[in-house]
């Protein structure tokens, strides 16, 4: 079957399978992100402005990179201490932060997902305006392993006031029935 090819075949595949890596190679320096990324940055990584600053070429993202901004002196400082110590431990341990946090899955993801499941949705947080689970939650590492434990505080009071009964304790996770796609309206039964 191959011997069947026209003689000029077999050249021109070859031909348009250099210019097109030609092409890519040309405006990839210009257009990195366009060509390469997998997805949009999440909300707490849009000023983030090279590749470079998180990745290592033909290695990925690596921690000390993820350190230049995240170091062990910015948790101490800048989160609360369970949030602080928690991560002082995964630092000292030197596990890859990818173990508990992805990117590249939109503005609005939850860049948590491989650690900790968020029952909400996305929807919490537009609705309530937090930034994080530590917003509304006690994140507590043990030997068990993590554990959230619901705070007692405005945000988390005006929540359980707002859905007259169907937003009381233990009943967020379900938050998904009654509210679709991310969006605050409320489906009438």
């Amino acid at each position: 079957m191959i011997g069947c090819l026209r003689s000029w075949v077999a050249p021109l595949v070859w031909g348009i399978t250099a210019v097109i890596i030609g092409v890519v190679m040309w405006f990839s320096p210009d257009y990195t992100e366009a060509l390469w990324a997998p997805g949009h940055l999440s909300r707490y990584h849009t000023d983030v402005k090279s590749c470079l600053s998180c990745h290592q070429p033909f290695q990925g993202p690596i921690p000390q990179k993820c350190l230049s901004c995240h170091s062990k002196e910015i948790f101490a400082t800048r989160a609360e201490p369970a949030v602080a110590r928690f991560h002082a431990d995964i630092i000292a341990k030197a596990q890859p932060c990818w173990t508990c946090h992805v990117e590249h899955q939109g503005v609005l993801a939850s860049i948590t997902t491989r650690a900790l499941r968020n029952p909400h949705g996305e929807i919490i947080f537009r609705a309530t305006g937090a930034t994080s689970c530590s917003n509304c939650h006690l994140l507590e590492s043990g030997e068990e392993g993590n554990k959230m434990t619901v705070l007692s505080n405005a945000r988390v009071s005006h929540i359980i006031e707002e859905g007259e009964g169907a937003h009381r304790l233990g009943h967020f996770a379900n938050c998904l029935k009654c509210h679709h796609g991310g969006l605050l309206d409320v489906e009438d039964d």
